[in-house]
């Protein structure tokens, strides 16, 4: 039989990220949920599902910086934090596609805003939320390159071992 004690520290560290995610996403955001108001939708998004997505990014990091320590040799980790960049790539690549309906000045499609938008005062769109929309999605995008980047260095350093 095989010695399980590889398997059970694995599973410690999978618990230590959860944990760790947990509670660093309980002190970001509370125990209430996310709440998004765009135009006229109220969109409610449970703890559990936003919680996940912070867990793929702090187990990620993780185990990429643990593994680095041993030269990314170890097949069952390796394909773990190939899995968890996959995941994390999919992610970010959602959240871009996601970010342009945040912008209340966008075209509307037939859509009315309420109260009318000749009330308002006139707003230059290009001061205000565009400019941190664009922010924010380029930082999404840089995101996606290191991660990828990190991807691409593990898979030379594993190509480079199995090499020897």
């Amino acid at each position: 039989m095989k010695n399980p004690k590889p398997i059970l520290i694995e599973i410690a560290w999978l618990l230590g990220c959860t944990i760790l995610s947990y509670y660093m996403f309980i002190i970001l955001l509370g125990t209430s949920g996310l709440d998004i108001n765009l135009h006229d939708t109220y969109f409610v998004v449970k703890t559990e599902h936003a919680w996940i997505s912070f867990f793929v990014i702090i187990s990620f990091f993780v185990y990429y910086f643990k593994e680095l320590k041993y030269s990314y040799n170890r097949k069952i980790q390796r394909s773990f934090i190939f899995f968890l960049g996959f995941i994390l790539i999919l992610l970010a690549s959602l959240a871009l596609q996601i970010l342009p309906f945040l912008n209340p000045y966008r075209n509307n499609n037939g859509w009315t805003v309420y109260p009318t938008l000749s009330i308002h005062p006139k707003i230059d769109p290009f001061e205000q939320n565009i400019t941190i929309l664009a922010i924010v999605s380029k930082a999404v995008l840089i995101f996606q390159i290191i991660v990828v980047s990190m991807l691409l260095v593990l898979a030379y350093k594993c190509g480079k071992s199995k090499n020897k």
